[in-house]
């Protein structure tokens, strides 16, 4: 997909009719994806995740991006709590297992901010959830309207070449 084609379903992504939970569901996600390093098995399943439900994909990329920019002072939150979870003697049989497995190494899991983020992300999840419900409602009612009037989201509504160009043009 085309860098064009991005833009432009992010765009209508934003200025859709979005219910509150859809938005909610997707800044969810995004906290949990920003939380992660990136470079593993984990992240990757969670953006699975995020394509494959019907959230508001956009909400969770600005998310993403602004987990992603603070996540390096939420590790000294995430990485003791990860360290507890991987140094706990009840928990090293489960670790022993999941290192011997042949895929579960590529999650990340015995860097301790992988864990620490998932325990760390899933008990935040519904405070999340619920307030970006509220923010799905604020964004609906109050900014939805400043984005659909904007020049930039009309230019691109009104562009004969994006319309020919996506109607198979080129």
């Amino acid at each position: 997909m085309n860098p064009i084609a991005i833009l432009r379903q992010f765009f209508q992504g934003l200025t859709a009719e979005t219910t509150p939970g859809r938005i909610g569901a997707g800044i969810t996600l995004g906290f949990l994806i920003g939380l992660m390093p990136k470079a593993t098995l984990t992240a990757q399943l969670l953006i699975v995740l995020l394509m494959a439900t019907r959230v508001n994909i956009p909400m969770a990329l600005l998310t993403v991006f602004a987990v992603s920019l603070v996540n390096p002072l939420l590790d000294k939150i995430t990485d003791p709590i990860g360290y507890a979870l991987l140094t706990s003697e009840a928990l090293r049989p489960l670790w022993t297992r999941l290192y011997n497995m042949p895929i579960a190494p590529w999650t990340g899991f015995n860097n301790t901010v992988v864990p620490g983020g998932l325990v760390f992300g899933a008990l935040l999840s519904a405070p999340v959830y619920l307030t970006g419900r509220r923010f799905g409602v604020f964004y609906n009612e109050k900014f939805r309207d400043y984005v659909i009037n904007s020049k930039f989201v009309k230019g691109l509504k009104a562009s004969w070449l994006l319309d020919w160009y996506f109607k198979g043009g080129v």
